[in-house]
């Protein structure tokens, strides 16, 4: 309860209201819709949907219970442990996630263990109104087929809160460094994920199980309409563009998200005309 009351402070003397000002960090006061569920599908030409990552939550009387992922190789369900009202871990076997505070109700670290060895350490920064602007994870043991031993997001945003922009930086095991930059332009109505309460939770869970490679979507309050990606140069500016996509909306009568339709231009260096590429998200809610 401390960790709530001190939250609640810090948002009334900066001035700033989240949604239902302190009620996003309550898991039960969020909304009567919270989100329960996301489902990302290849849409081929032929029109045949195939799934590529989803991931679902289930809900108690205490919050969320339940976390699983999904995506073509493995599928795991985190069970969801809370402490003074707060997730302390997320555990699927030997696969656990415990997350550390300070004096809010904002994580500042993490750590994924599998079989009690380290497999990653995360370290996470929030600016006013509880927003994330950083998360870097460190591996002690890289996942199968990967060089990256370090990935660090930085994400800006508006005046209004609204996520502009993501930059992301790959360490690789021989120190080389690899960057990229995504910008985003946005609709007037909610982001679904504005409906789930655990978002440095949820972060994490899906950078560790490396199902997301743009963790910035769980930070937007306005549905984005549109996403530009460009590859960095090592003085930071930018190089060549690496995806131009654009999102068709669909919501319901009561403005929840339900689906989002990507239109995607691919573009790689020795390829002179981009790949164009399809998907549907679609969103689901449970709702009281």
């Amino acid at each position: 309860m401390i960790h709530r009351l001190l939250r609640c402070f810090g948002l009334f003397i900066t001035g700033v209201v989240l949604g239902t000002g302190c009620q996003p960090d309550n898991p039960v006061a969020t909304d009567t819709c919270r989100l329960s569920g996301v489902t990302d599908q290849l849409v081929e030409t032929s029109g045949k949907l195939t799934d590529e990552t989803s991931w679902s939550a289930t809900y108690g009387t205490a919050g969320v219970n339940t976390i699983t992922t999904r995506t073509a190789s493995q599928t795991a369900t985190f069970g969801i442990e809370l402490s003074d009202n707060l997730p302390a871990r997320a555990v699927n076997g030997q696969d656990v996630v415990a997350m550390s505070y300070s004096m809010s109700s904002l994580p500042v670290s993490a750590t994924f263990t599998r079989g009690g060895t380290v497999q990653s350490t995360f370290s996470m920064q929030y600016g006013a109104g509880g927003v994330l602007t950083r998360v870097v994870e460190s591996r002690q043991v890289l996942p199968a087929n990967s060089l990256t031993r370090q990935r660090d997001y930085t994400f800006t945003y508006d005046a209004a809160g609204n996520l502009t922009t993501e930059r992301d930086v790959f360490t690789l095991r021989d120190g080389l460094t690899l960057a990229q930059e995504e910008t985003f332009t946005f609709d007037t109505r909610p982001s679904p994920y504005v409906r789930f309460a655990y978002r440095p939770l949820l972060t994490v869970v899906a950078l560790a199980m490396n199902m997301e490679t743009v963790p910035g979507r769980f930070w937007h309050q306005l549905a984005p309409t549109a996403l530009l990606s460009y590859n960095l140069n090592s003085d930071g500016s930018r190089a060549e563009m690496r995806e131009n996509s654009t999102f068709a909306l669909t919501y319901d009568a009561d403005n929840k998200l339900t689906t989002r339709e990507q239109t995607a231009l691919l573009y790689q260096s020795s390829v002179p005309t981009p790949i164009s590429k399809k998907n549907r998200q679609t969103f689901g809610y449970s709702c009281e």
